[in-house]
């Protein structure tokens, strides 16, 4: 069967990062600079257009752009499109947005755009995509040309898991790179005012960007009474059927579902760093719960129970859901109705996730020590360069030696002589990866007597270490040992 060129395009990447990957996964990871093309924003009736085709080539892209032979058509919104590239002069693979030819002569469109450009140049940080050229096409409209980042949407990444409760610890951390990336350009005093799993890219390595600031603004640039006279509309004149999950533009700019209360409620002067913290927390009460703060279908009403910031449901939902209170606590403070009591800036919580980590790490790390100092085994971590590099403290009330005697010397040298050509047979199965289950030999203890012990060990060759536990058998061989005697007589 043939393949589109969404699904061919994926084939040259290296196969480790193709690994893994389902056939409908290489079809949507075609994302290139911004969201997905998921379909058209809606118009000035809140409509939502049909849906485009899917990437095609385009008829005749030679002299297009000077520097760039354009490609397939890879994503398309209200302000523009955007299409693959080559770049003549790098021989790579970029992407270019391009304003809509209808929007060219609009005077809050063309400035938009270019405060996108302006804006998106400026933030110089590994979680924003680098802007590699600016001009004008052969057709007069304005366009800009970015890195091409090959990945998942956290939209995908969201819509894939079976529930809230799988793969969240991974979610977490994608969305503690997006709170970096906010803190940096917070400190630089620009916003973005559409923060939502659509325009967050994971990229097939594991690289996260913060994407598409075709909203956001510079406070330093920014006067409230000349974006009020450019808005064209409001999005309470949305029709219907207009959709809650996607952007809209005009006098509440943002996506309905994530939009902060001074967001939808168009009070300008009011949006600053604190609408992207509400953004953020809605990001991750969807992560918690699996849905944003506000739940509909039809963007009127969603943009109502923004307005009222109509938070009752989701905090309902973050109480119920099976998330650490620490992250649970961290969204709802974001999900806050009063400016004055949300968090000042995305750096606030960035610090607040550095605790939450430091303190889930600490506490991991205590209740391992508790297992394994209180179990009545024998717990070891052992290098396969025969030393031991961690015991509990039943090998010293076992052995009588202490825990630096044992930790000094080569684990053999404790080992009974006719025991040792076995364990360095068994170190060897060890090395190759294989796990190993009830083998016994025999330990000297401080008394020149010798214990029997029964391991079960795993290793992980790459790093050079064993998991293993053991227990002190010598009562039950000295059993067996009797047992047999008294059967052969």
């Amino acid at each position: 069967m043939s393949k589109s060129p969404t699904e061919t395009s994926l084939d040259h990447l290296h196969p480790s990062a193709a690994a893994g990957m389902t056939d409908s996964q290489k079809t949507i990871d075609l994302v290139s600079g911004v969201r997905p093309a998921e379909g058209a924003e809606a118009d000035e009736s809140g409509v939502r257009p049909d849906p485009p085709t899917p990437p095609t080539r385009l008829a005749d892209p030679a002299g297009e752009l000077p520097r760039f032979v354009l490609k397939e058509r890879v994503g398309i919104g209200g302000m523009g499109e955007v299409l693959a590239c080559t770049d003549r002069h790098f021989q790579r693979e970029v992407v270019a947005k391009l304003l809509h030819q209808n929007l060219v002569a609009l005077p809050l469109a063309k400035a938009r755009f270019d405060a996108e450009i302006r804006i998106t140049s400026q933030l110089e940080h590994p979680g924003i995509v680098p802007v590699y050229d600016i001009g004008q096409s052969s057709d007069g409209r304005p366009y800009f040309v970015m890195q091409r980042v090959w990945g998942l949407t956290l939209r995908n990444l969201l819509g894939e898991r079976p529930g809230p409760d799988d793969g969240r610890g991974r979610l977490i951390k994608v969305f503690e790179q997006v709170c970096h990336t906010l803190a940096y350009a917070h400190a630089q005093r620009v916003i973005h005012r559409d923060l939502t799993p659509s325009n967050i890219m994971v990229g097939l390595f594991g690289q996260v960007k913060v994407m598409d600031w075709g909203l956001g603004k510079s406070l330093d640039e920014f006067t409230a009474d000349a974006e009020s006279a450019a808005a064209t509309n409001d999005c309470d004149d949305a029709a219907e059927t207009g959709e809650a999950t996607r952007t809209r533009h005009g006098f509440a700019l943002g996506t309905p579902a994530y939009m902060s209360p001074e967001a939808a409620a168009g009070d300008i002067a009011k949006v600053d760093e604190r609408c992207d913290v509400f953004g953020l927390g809605a990001i991750l009460c969807e992560i918690l719960t699996g849905h944003p703060p506000y739940r509909g279908t039809v963007a009127k009403a969603v943009v109502r129970l923004a307005r009222k910031a109509d938070l009752a449901d989701a905090h309902a939902r973050l109480d119920a859901c099976h998330a650490d209170r620490e992250l649970v606590a961290i969204a709802k403070q974001c999900l806050t109705a009063e400016l004055d009591k949300r968090p000042r800036d995305a750096g606030v919580i960035t610090d607040e996730l550095g605790h939450y980590f430091d303190t889930v790490l600490r506490q991991a790390e205590w209740d391992l020590v508790r297992f394994f100092d209180l179990s009545l085994d024998l717990f070891c971590i052992a290098g396969l360069d025969g030393y031991f590099r961690r015991i509990n403290e039943n090998f010293a009330r076992v052995l009588g030696y202490s825990t630096a005697a044992l930790l000094a010397v080569p684990f053999l040298s404790y080992v009974h002589p006719d025991d040792r050509e076995r364990t360095q047979a068994v170190m060897g199965q060890l090395a190759a990866g294989r796990p190993l289950v009830r083998f016994r030999n025999r330990y000297r203890d401080a008394n020149g007597a010798y214990r029997w012990f029964e391991w079960t060990a795993k290793s992980l060759p790459d790093d050079g270490v064993i998991f293993a536990v053991a227990r002190d058998v010598t009562e039950t061989v000295e059993l067996e040992t009797r047992l047999e005697q008294l059967v052969q007589q």
